[in-house]
């Protein structure tokens, strides 16, 4: 097919053959086509199935011409639909946005991963697949690698990590998705820690920054996490809710106090999702 079928989004390129549209960077679509990208061999040969990360499926690495480092992933559904059209999607708007999105958040100063290119098969019925690659951050893990490590991350690298929702947050931005894997340290010991937020391609945008009952529910859903992969007695000492809030809020009491208003509820609600986990 064409690639006008496709529009490219802003610093993005499009180039099209047969039934495949590969988009890239400007500055890596050139980069892109050499290393084979426009045909999905080339993604699947580097894609490793990593049980325990977000549950999205296979994700890998690999380096362009020139030394460029980038992760790659197929991309996969969420929610009902994802037992029906695990890898499929309607159309090609929703997956354009999953490049447009984080660039956007990135504009708006959440430390995120920059969106380096994207492989588009249109397929059947109007039902199409995609590939995603992304910058690599130097010398960084995701929180539950390094939880589950020798080395689990200080209080103040969750600190860290915890303000950088916050400021993800305070810019209108929503992940929906927020769990270990795809919150990201720095690994370089006795440097300051740096903390990135990944796999921003569902989130949402919004004008203003996101209400209380939002921040309340992201901080649950980060929880929710940390609790199915390590229960109770797990790395972090407890109690992890208030001290994260106090984390997060960074000194802002009124924060602190809207956020633990209504928490009774919310913590209600997660000893209801805890009655269905598997043991």
């Amino acid at each position: 097919m064409s690639p006008v079928a496709v529009r490219a989004p802003a610093g993005f390129l499009a180039r099209g053959q047969g039934r495949h549209v590969l988009l890239a960077r400007v500055e890596l679509l050139g980069r892109a086509l050499d290393a084979g990208l426009g045909q999905p061999a080339s993604w699947e040969g580097e894609l490793v199935e990593r049980p325990g990360g977000s549950g999205r499926g296979a994700s890998g690495r690999l380096v362009l011409p020139g030394g460029v480092r980038l992760v790659v992933k197929r991309m996969r559904r969420g929610g009902l639909l994802a037992r029906i059209w695990r890898d499929r999607f309607p159309g090609t708007a929703r997956l354009l946005g999953n490049l447009s999105v984080p660039m956007e958040a990135a504009r708006r100063g959440v430390p995120t991963a920059a969106p380096a290119a994207m492989l588009i098969e249109i397929g059947p019925i109007g039902l199409d697949r995609a590939w995603m690659a992304v910058d690599e951050i130097p010398g960084a893990e995701d929180l539950l690698t390094r939880l589950s490590g020798p080395r689990p991350p200080a209080r103040e690298e969750i600190a860290e990590l915890l303000r950088a929702v916050r400021r993800m947050h305070d810019a209108g931005v929503e992940h929906r998705d927020l769990n270990l894997a795809n919150l990201l340290l720095s690994s370089d010991a006795g440097a300051h820690p740096e903390a990135w937020i990944v796999d921003l391609d569902r989130a949402r945008l919004f004008d203003a920054p996101l209400p209380v009952r939002k921040r309340r529910a992201a901080l649950l859903r980060m929880e929710r996490s940390y609790l199915k992969s390590f229960g109770d007695l797990g790395p972090l000492p407890a109690p992890r809710g208030p001290t994260w809030i106090d984390a997060y809020a960074a000194g802002d009491r009124t924060l602190a106090r809207a956020l633990e208003t209504g928490n009774r509820v919310a913590r209600a609600s997660l000893a209801i999702h805890r009655l269905g986990w598997r043991k």
